[in-house]
């Protein structure tokens, strides 16, 4: 599997750094105050990427399904989009929560599983 960076997301996790290392390399309070300021402001905004790309893993499992009208299993689904079973496992789940998807058996094993669009 190709891993790729994001350069969208480099801001984040950078951001977190450079206030986890100025808090921990300070003496003065103000500066320590400011840089937990940051660091916080790091972590939220890796927290808000990791969500978006779940969200964007969502919309790719959709698309796949809306082009299988009599649905598809959880394996076929990770194979066609380039992703292991567990991370589809978790975006399916999340769609059927929301009625978005329906599991078509419920007796299969996970990777045996079928899912389509919700009417």
């Amino acid at each position: 599997m190709k891993i790729s960076i994001d350069p969208n997301r480099i801001p984040g996790p950078g951001i977190l750094a450079i206030g986890l290392f100025t808090a921990f390399t300070t003496h003065d309070p103000t500066v320590l105050g400011l840089s937990i300021c940051v660091a916080s402001s790091g972590l939220l905004l890796t927290v808000d990427d990791l969500h978006e790309q779940d969200l964007r893993r969502d919309r790719k499992v959709i698309a796949h399904l809306a082009k299988q009208p009599d649905g598809a299993r959880l394996r076929q689904i990770g194979n066609a989009l380039n992703l292991p079973d567990p991370v589809v496992a978790k975006s399916l789940a999340r769609l059927v929560l929301d009625s978005i998807v329906v599991r078509e058996c419920e007796g299969d094993s996970l990777p045996m599983r079928s899912y389509r669009l919700a009417d």
